[in-house]
Order: structure tokens, then C-alpha cells, then sequence
């Protein structure tokens, strides 16, 4: 599409590459993607740097009526919340273009299904999250065509649940070293201070 060839693709590149950005991580994020057509897109954070998204692809500008599931690793960069990504999953299609070239007429299309590639980058401001991703297919059944190299997509997510910052445990293992006799002295010479107080007054 031209609008987000044009106009979505450079803004969202200068967010990814600023680092000024203060963004944080989430849990759960809903919204649209958009590349060929409209499609509704679910993040859930599973353990570590790893998430699921769901994605139901509409009818909505596009021909493709189905459903694809990913598993995707995150990889940090620059600021927490800036990440790049690589993921596969599955997907199937009840009526897809892919479908329509296998069949002389677009009237009853086979089922589609396959694996599903995909890697892109992301950033969370405050309660939104932006993506950029490309996500090729390889289709095994009901497809005229094996490879589906599709094109890049804008995904716009409402973040539902943030994920807290992982804090760091004090185990006192400096103490162990010694770290705190310059403590214990200091509340020695506290209360020496106290004790030479107390007897001016005795």
C-alpha cells in the first residue's frame, strides 16, 4: 500500500532508531495489522524474551480469510522496549489469494495451510505498541503457489498489561567482604557521642 510505503514506514523507522525513546515491555497487547488488507493481531508475553501472537486475517481489503500462530523470540536493543524479533508458526487460510491461483475459478478455493516465517521490530510508547515486520509463508496444501513472500506490515497494538522491570535481589555479598564494618563503626562513634553527652549532664 502506498500510504505505508510513503508515509508509515520512514516515521516509524526514525522511532526505531531513536534512542531517546523512553519505552516499556508489556504482557498483553491488542490491535490491527495492515499490509495487503486489515488484520487483527494479539501479543501475549509467554517467559523470558519470548511471546505468541495471534493473528486473524479479515477480509477487510484483502482476500485472505484465515488464522496464523506464531512463537517469537525478542532481542533487546538500544533501550528496554526497542526490540527486534524472529518467529515461525503456522497459519490457514479457508479462503486466501494463493487459493484462487490454484483453482481456474475464485468461486470455491481449497483451504490453504502452512508454515509462517516472520522478523521485524517494535517499540512500546506508554500504552502503544508499534511493529514492523515481514512475514513470508510456505504453503504445503491448497496453494497454487509454495511461497507466499507477502509484503511489510504495520502492526499498531494497545497495550492491556505492562510487564514490570525485573528487579535485582540484594544477596549482601558485599557484607560478606567487610562492607558494612565502616557502618559499624559509625554506629560506634554514634553512641560514644551519646555516652560523652549524657555525662556533662551527670
Amino acid at each position: 500500500m502506498r500510504i505505508i510505503r510513503h508515509h508509515l514506514l520512514p516515521a516509524l523507522t526514525f522511532l526505531l532508531l531513536s534512542g531517546v525513546l523512553s519505552a516499556q515491555s508489556y504482557k498483553t497487547a491488542v490491535g490491527i495489522r495492515v499490509d495487503n488488507g486489515v488484520q487483527f493481531t494479539a501479543q501475549q508475553y509467554l517467559f523470558k524474551q519470548w511471546t505468541a501472537e495471534g493473528i486473524l486475517h479479515s477480509s477487510i481489503g484483502s482476500k485472505n480469510l484465515g488464522i496464523t500462530l506464531l512463537a517469537e523470540k525478542h532481542h533487546k536493543i538500544l533501550a528496554r522496549g526497542l526490540n527486534i524479533y524472529l518467529g515461525a508458526g503456522g497459519h490457514y487460510y479457508w479462503n486466501s489469494e494463493a487459493a484462487a491461483v490454484a483453482t481456474e475459478t475464485a468461486a470455491n478455493p481449497p483451504n490453504v495451510y502452512g508454515l509462517s516465517f516472520i522478523g521485524g521490530a517494535e517499540i512500546s510508547l506508554g500504552r502503544f505498541n508499534l511493529a514492523l515486520d515481514w512475514k513470508p509463508e510456505l504453503h504445503l496444501s491448497g496453494a497454487g503457489q509454495t511461497f507466499g513472500w507477502n509484503g511489510a506490515a504495520l502492526s499498531v497494538r494497545y497495550i492491556l498489561a505492562k510487564r514490570e522491570k525485573n528487579k535485582v535481589k540484594d544477596w549482601k555479598v558485599w557484607d560478606k567482604f567487610g562492607g558494612n564494618k565502616d557502618k559499624g563503626n559509625d554506629k560506634g562513634k554514634d553512641k560514644d557521642k551519646g555516652k560523652n553527652k549524657n555525662s556533662k549532664y551527670q
